[in-house]
């Protein structure tokens, strides 16, 4: 069996990769919003940042450990029933695990980041710039790997994601309109 390029190891662990940035960028950025917007509390916005952090890379790593394990073993089930050689290696489920979870922490931290070094409410702006930057580099980089356009990739991610992260800025804002909270 031949060594593997970085490169190569890049492609397999692709999805993990792209889907903790992306999934840990976007609902960082979208819940801390909402609740930067409906507390204007740093103690709240890092506390809740920090838990949302934790618990989320937990499960996804959890997550992909699990669907790797058994998208691998009903592969090999698949192709010994039906006679059939396995060719490329699968994913090794604890690779998954650890490359989402450290991608999923690596993402929610760029968010959260502003709200460690800046008022809350001069935190906002900053945390949504960078995210949305962050987000569009994902975008380009996942690009460099197939033959899509990086512009058009990187304004996809930004589109999609910031779509979903409004979410958050609009409940935050109108949980506390509703409760009378003047922020």
């Amino acid at each position: 069996m031949e060594k593997k390029t970085l490169q190569h190891e890049i492609v397999d662990s692709m999805r993990e990769i792209m889907f903790g940035l992306e999934d840990s960028l976007v609902s960082t950025l979208g819940t801390i919003t909402g609740i930067a917007v409906g507390t204007n509390s740093q103690y709240i916005v890092i506390l809740s940042g920090l838990v949302l952090i934790a618990s989320e890379a937990t499960s996804m790593a959890a997550g992909s450990y699990l669907s790797t394990k058994h998208a691998r073993e009903a592969e090999i089930l698949f192709h010994e029933r039906n006679g059939l050689e396995m060719h490329p290696e699968p994913t090794h489920p604890l690779r998954a695990a650890a490359v989402m979870g450290i991608f999923y922490l690596l993402g929610g931290a760029v968010p959260l980041i502003f709200y460690f070094l800046l008022p809350v409410s001069s935190a906002i702006i900053p945390a949504i710039v960078v995210t949305a930057l962050c987000l569009f580099a994902v975008g380009v980089w996942a690009a460099s790997f197939t033959r899509t356009s990086k512009i058009t990739s990187g304004i996809e991610m930004v589109l999609i994601s910031l779509a979903a992260a409004l979410i958050g800025y609009l409940i935050g804002d109108a949980v506390s309109a509703a409760f009378g909270v003047e922020v």
